[in-house]
């Protein structure tokens, strides 16, 4: 009798199955099944079907008939392995790949599975290149282990070889979405911005109602400038998902670099936020934390415990703290691997790593770990995880770090100051403000010494002008501003450092800009990307003032640049993020460095020029009053921070 169905009838449901209609698929195999009792061949396509459902116990169970009834079926060893990978029992999956091999060498599939499961085990992520090697000598037209080598190479910052990978995927399979998207990621992160834009529009073919594309397509946009096309970009990812988390916070981003800012549409769009992310399934919250506990347990939810300017406004203010009366339990949203990030584990009592964990399940280890207060500290920056802040699995929540509102009515408190969060713009927010004095973040010293040297203008008999931020803050208003300034300051100069300009395109669009306000190319000096922070902070010994971009101010680079020795020239600013500079001057107390308005701004950068002998004096001794100031005074942060905090508290065992 026979055991299988013939091809034809094989081809029948494996077209089905192509063609994604699981049902008629299930039913018509149900229906052999009756014919066929004995067919692996039927046991594997129901454990495919039932896969492809995601009903995966019931696709384990019928591949481990179909390998009972054919113990050297490779293809169900294969099959079963892919199933266990998607439940994430790597070993298991890895073991019968292995299985699958060893009964049929040539299977190219299995090797290019094989390596996925390793890369994604906890084996060195090279180990699994001989595997995707192997499946192409068997295969050389096979574009998956082409774009799988491609992600194992970006992991390893081997750029180049990552992008001749994901262009062989593509050119092998010209549908192939998802080395698209993956080649355009890395092309815009090389700054070949205009390629990585072609690759999306590629992508936008195949798969127009793509959200990831629109995605990732605002944000280059945005990493261009083109806020207005990228904000727009957004809208699509989100009327495609709604409940599209991360595009919402781009969006809400993106809105920050905008001149023609709206409050009123800032606070709806992140209150639109909440609504269209808030969880799907609702979880009983019951609380364990201790009561009058003589230490508080404060949760950290970050992606940036390392080498980020969130690291940099967080590390000294966290070594303190765990010299207090608190237990720090760290929920790390991105484990970085860097020359700050060590230092970060060992302050934590507890390090959650998170970023592959679903919400519900995090929240269960938020209330087991009986956390006091939880404290989010990114806003709506990449890889936040703000949506386990509508579960409420703290008692008390706060933002810390963030860009503005979070949208979140559970988030209790956002800390603010004075001058980030005057009392006339409390109606931007939908937390209750809590105002530290002085400052909302201290911060760290870099880890290295490095000497500040002499007023530069004194050498070259002209003044030059700098500014080191990301090339998006650099938009045609600040152009046309630092334009005049160039033209009322004889001879002047201006040092823009920014990643992007090793490109030639952005190179020549930004001459052309200054050109256009009447700058020649010999007024600038444009310098493209470094390799360490180092080699960022001794630009500015080439600078004799700094100019801050708006209404996107900068934070960390305008510290920087005064630990250099470097004033920095600020714009008063209308909303959260252009409140920064503002505030690092006023607690410098350099309040003539703020200007009240354009007209102002380039006054004192003309009357600041004129000036050598003070630009001497304040150079030589800004380093050591930054260091007096509250930027930097770690120890007294840390004893606001900590009042801050039990004062949290008490107000909520009081309330």
């Amino acid at each position: 009798m026979q055991k299988d169905p013939n091809q034809e009838e094989i081809n029948f449901v494996l077209n089905l199955l192509s063609l994604n209609k699981l049902e008629e698929a299930k039913k018509e195999i149900t229906k052999k099944m009756l014919q066929y009792k004995k067919s692996s061949i039927l046991f594997n396509l129901l454990g495919a079907v039932l896969a492809n459902q995601k009903n995966f116990d019931e696709a384990i169970e019928n591949y481990q008939k179909s390998i009972e009834i054919n113990p050297k079926y490779a293809q169900a060893y294969n099959n079963l392995g892919i199933v266990f990978h998607k439940k994430n029992k790597i070993e298991e999956a890895i073991e019968n790949y292995k299985k699958a091999i060893n009964l049929k060498n040539n299977f190219p599939e299995a090797f290019n599975n094989l390596g996925s499961a390793v890369r994604d085990s906890q084996k060195k992520k090279e180990e699994a290149i001989p595997y995707f090697e192997k499946a192409i000598q068997i295969n050389p037209n096979y574009a998956e282990p082409f774009n799988n080598l491609g992600l194992i190479y970006q992991s390893l910052n081997f750029n180049e070889r990552a992008i001749e990978n994901y262009k062989k995927a593509v050119k092998i399979k010209p549908d192939f979405v998802e080395a698209y998207n993956n080649l355009a990621e890395l092309l815009s992160e090389a700054s070949e911005f205009e390629e990585s834009l072609k690759s999306y529009k590629k992508i936008l073919e195949i798969k127009p109602n793509s959200e990831n594309t629109y995605n990732n397509l605002g944000n280059l946009l945005n990493s261009l400038g083109k806020y207005e096309e990228a904000t727009t970009a957004y809208e699509k990812a989100i009327k495609i998902k709604p409940d599209f988390a991360i595009a919402h916070s781009n969006l809400l981003l993106n809105l920050n670099y905008e001149f023609n800012f709206d409050h009123n549409n800032y606070l709806k769009k992140a209150k639109e936020f909440k609504l269209n992310c808030s969880p799907k399934k609702k979880i009983s919250i019951k609380y364990k934390y201790k009561k009058n506990p003589d230490k508080l347990r404060i949760g950290f939810v970050s992606s940036d415990f390392g080498n980020h300017p969130g690291g940099y406004f967080s590390l000294s203010t966290l070594k303190e703290l765990r010299k207090k009366n608190f237990e720090l339990i760290a929920y790390s949203t991105a484990d970085r691997n860097d020359e700050l990030s060590a230092n970060f584990r060992s302050i934590f009592a507890k390090w959650n790593s998170i970023e592959k964990i679903k919400d519900e399940k995090i929240v269960e280890n938020i209330l087991n770990d009986e956390i006091h207060i939880l404290i989010e500290m990114q806003g709506h920056s990449g890889k936040n995880r703000l949506p386990l802040f509508i579960y409420k699995p703290a008692p008390i929540q706060v933002s810390w770090l963030s860009q503005g509102t979070t949208g979140i009515s559970e988030i209790d408190y956002l800390i603010g100051s004075s001058y980030i969060t005057p009392k006339n713009e409390e109606d931007h927010f939908v937390e209750t403000i809590w105002r530290l004095p002085n400052i909302t973040q201290c911060f760290t010293l870099p880890d290295f010494d490095l000497k500040i040297n002499s007023l530069p203008a004194i050498k070259k008999n002209f003044i030059t002008f700098g500014c080191v931020n990301k090339l998006n803050k650099i938009n045609n208003k600040v152009i046309s501003l630092w334009s005049k300034i160039l033209i009322s300051v004889n001879k002047s100069k201006l040092v823009l450092k920014t990643k992007g300009l090793e490109n030639k395109s952005v190179y020549k669009n930004i001459l052309d800009k200054f050109k256009k306000n009447n700058i020649e190319e010999d007024r600038l000096i444009l310098i493209g990307e470094s390799k360490t922070r180092k080699e960022v902070l001794d630009i500015y010994n080439e600078i004799d003032i700094a100019l801050d971009p708006f209404p996107f101010q900068g934070n960390t680079s305008t510290i920087e640049a005064i630990w250099m020795g470097v004033p920095v020239l600020v714009l008063k600013g209308d909303r959260f993020l252009s409140h920064f500079g503002e505030s690092i001057n006023s607690n410098l107390n350099m309040y003539n460095w703020i200007a009240n308005n354009d007209e102002d701004y380039v006054d004192k950068a003309v009357k600041f020029s004129s000036d050598i002998q003070q630009l001497k004096q304040i150079r030589e001794n800004l380093r050591s009053k930054a260091l007096e100031s509250p930027i930097f005074d770690f120890v007294k942060f840390g004893e606001n921070f900590s009042e801050m905090l039990w004062k949290m508290w008490k107000n909520f065992e009081n309330s």
